[in-house]
């Protein structure tokens, strides 16, 4: 859903907005690229998440993937705003961090990238990416960015903001899930009840995905007893 706390946060950047992990996170939105240029409230949610508890989530990621470095993907990514909620987050332990939204998005996600340059972006790669398509492999390329348009890498971390908001997205997100997804990935989904209706989890179950929603202590004050949830996703083991 649309956010009503504007009043409470500076988008001018001429201070910070946030501060995750003992750094700045600097922001300004801009509806005029469409929905996704402006911040949305599950957006803020895992935000204040990362802000409130970066302890225990980077004590759970070691604990999942001990002594490694990670390869994270952002789905719709929007305005850029999680992705550098993330870097701020995860700082040096990136093996590659992929943002992505459709080609209309990424100047606005550059933007933001741009006025975090105190953050380490050299694991950082900007891309296009429409859910559920993808291109022929092709052999002569073997770039990462080639692998994502066909599909063809999976990431340890998935992360993901208001990205199914209406029914006729379902399937194709969750195209894009089980295409970058294996049985180790974490995925990281903040939703709205409002926009996200049970056929989504249903889709999810039926494509071999268990989902539990963060624990109420776990959830920023302003957003425990409402429609908001920030979600943890894994494929189902085989058996």
């Amino acid at each position: 859903a649309k956010p009503d706390f504007q009043e409470n946060y500076d988008f001018t950047m001429e201070t910070a907005f946030m501060n995750i992990n003992s750094e700045a996170i600097n922001f300004k939105e801009d509806w005029n690229v469409g929905i996704g240029g402006g911040l949305w409230s599950t957006g803020l949610a895992i935000a204040k998440y990362f802000e409130e508890h970066p302890s225990h989530i980077k004590n759970n990621l070691e604990n999942l993937f001990p002594g490694k470095r990670l390869s994270v993907l952002e789905l719709g990514s929007g305005n850029g705003f999680l992705a550098v909620c993330l870097l701020a987050l995860l700082k040096d332990k990136f093996e590659s961090f992929v943002v992505t939204d459709l080609a209309n998005h990424l100047p606005l996600i550059k933007r933001t990238l741009d006025a975090n340059q105190h953050l380490p972006q050299d694991k950082v790669t900007l891309m296009a990416h429409k859910w559920g398509h993808f291109s022929a492999p092709s052999e002569n390329d073997t770039s990462l960015e080639s692998k994502i348009n066909n599909g063809d890498v999976t990431f340890d971390l998935i992360v993901g903001s208001d990205v199914a908001y209406h029914s006729n997205l379902y399937d194709i997100l969750i195209q894009s899930l089980c295409a970058f997804s294996n049985q180790k990935t974490i995925i990281l989904l903040g939703v709205t009840m409002a926009d996200t209706k049970a056929g989504f989890f249903q889709k999810l179950k039926e494509k071999c995905f268990t989902y539990e929603r963060l624990a109420d202590h776990l959830t920023p004050a302003q957003f425990r007893g409402t429609t908001f949830g920030i979600f943890c996703l894994k494929r189902k083991t085989n058996r």
